[in-house]
């Protein structure tokens, strides 16, 4: 089958790390489980230039980037994908340094024996036309799935705290795991 895979908060754990820079960058201490933009802005914690600041830095930045840690789990599923013959795609909505440094650290981290196939889409950019031929996509961000429905069959969101109060109705299954997500995907292929 051929997967689509989200870069941040699929594969790197960037909630942790965004936590950590609003405490260097401003002063304001920020669990990971609460760091989607909705919540920090609407609530006041960062403003919306600060917060696009903070992005810049997290991103774009190898100071931050060598910080990045791995989404538990990760590494082993994908050996494991790559392993039972699936295809895999990274389509993000990073691109030029940042795209860059997602790619750097995913070799570095050994994420992939093999460099993955990375598509940088652009930050607020849908990434349909991107995930056109995929089977399957995941992704930590309701609101990109549902752009995707009907492009991709089975849509699949990754789930943290800043999330878990989202309700994913019929766009999208929700996994708390990599290991969880591998459940779904041998649920999938045996129903083929």
């Amino acid at each position: 089958m051929r997967i689509g895979l989200d870069f941040d908060g699929v594969i790197s754990d960037c909630g942790t790390l965004k936590s950590v820079a609003a405490k260097t960058m401003f002063g304001v201490d920020i669990p990971p489980s609460e760091f989607k933009k909705e919540l920090v802005v609407n609530r006041g914690l960062l403003t919306m230039p600060q917060y696009r600041e903070l992005q810049n830095a997290v991103y774009g930045t190898w100071e931050y980037g060598k910080q990045m840690q791995p989404v538990p789990g990760v590494t082993e599923a994908i050996s494991f994908l790559r392993a039972g013959g699936h295809a895999l795609r990274v389509l993000t909505s990073r691109d030029g340094e940042m795209l860059r440094i997602a790619r750097e650290w995913t070799i570095d981290r050994g994420i992939a024996l093999d460099p993955l196939d990375f598509q940088g889409i652009g930050h607020g950019k849908s990434k349909a036309d991107a995930a056109v031929g995929l089977d399957i996509f995941i992704d930590d961000d309701l609101d990109k799935l549902k752009l995707l429905v009907g492009v991709v069959p089975h849509l699949f969101l990754f789930s943290w705290g800043y999330n878990d109060r989202v309700n994913e109705g019929n766009v999208a299954r929700r996994v708390a795991s990599w290991r969880e997500f591998i459940e779904r995907i041998s649920e999938i292929a045996k129903a083929r």
